[in-house]
């Protein structure tokens, strides 16, 4: 039986009584060879929020939860918006921010801002993280909150019953694993390889429609 000794103030600041968040930091249930550290170790969070119309831009690249394949974290349909588009205040990420979708943590939607989406603003459902970048890679980070097992253990914090969410004070006290950084940077290197394979065989599966109709008008209905 796990224990646990809490003051009333810290009670008090939880706001609600759920004895898991006092007692289960998950470091009993994630199987690792390597460290397990708390995700507030590795990763600081970056707060800054402002209305749409305030951005330097006119357009702007935004990051809804629709906007982020679940596992993968590809990015879907997401392209650069006009102020008017987004109504409500939204946070702002940087390059290479992980973005962690906290609404119905089992569907792993995590974001890494590169590429044409390195700045932004993104969701307020999303807790913008800047990985510590001696600590931890930041496509490794977001590769282990988007893992099955990662996921699992942080849906066992959410709460609300129709939207599921996971706080930010519990979700910064979850534990991972953190391998050394020479193991992270062959995986980071493996997962850009699988990237680049998804993503090609994604686009031969989109392109797949219309070669076949093209195959039918050359062959038959050429004239």
């Amino acid at each position: 039986m796990r224990t646990a000794e809490i003051s009333a103030i810290d009670l008090f600041n939880a706001g609600r009584w759920r004895v898991e968040i006092f007692t289960d930091d998950n470091s009993h249930n994630v199987a690792s060879k390597w460290p397990i550290v708390r995700i507030a170790e590795i990763a600081e969070e970056s707060n800054t929020a402002i209305e749409p119309q305030e951005y330097a831009d006119d357009e702007f690249i935004y990051v809804g939860l629709e906007n982020v394949e679940s596992v993968t974290g590809d990015a879907v349909d997401l392209r650069k918006r006009g102020k008017g588009e987004i109504k409500s205040r939204s946070k702002v990420f940087e390059k290479h921010c992980v973005l962690y979708g906290r609404l119905r943590p089992n569907l792993r939607k995590v974001f890494f801002a590169e590429g044409e989406f390195s700045v932004g603003l993104c969701s307020t459902e999303f807790i913008v993280l800047k990985p510590v970048r001696d600590k931890v890679l930041p496509s490794v980070l977001r590769a282990i909150l988007a893992s099955e097992a990662i996921a699992k253990q942080l849906a066992r914090l959410q709460i609300g019953a129709a939207l599921p969410r996971v706080s930010r004070t519990d979700f910064f006290r979850s534990m991972i694993p953190l391998p050394p950084m020479n193991v992270q940077e062959k995986l980071a290197e493996r997962l850009q390889i699988l990237k680049k394979e998804r993503l090609h065989l994604k686009d031969r599966l989109w392109r797949n429609p219309d070669e076949m109709d093209q195959a039918v008008a050359d062959l038959i209905l050429s004239q």
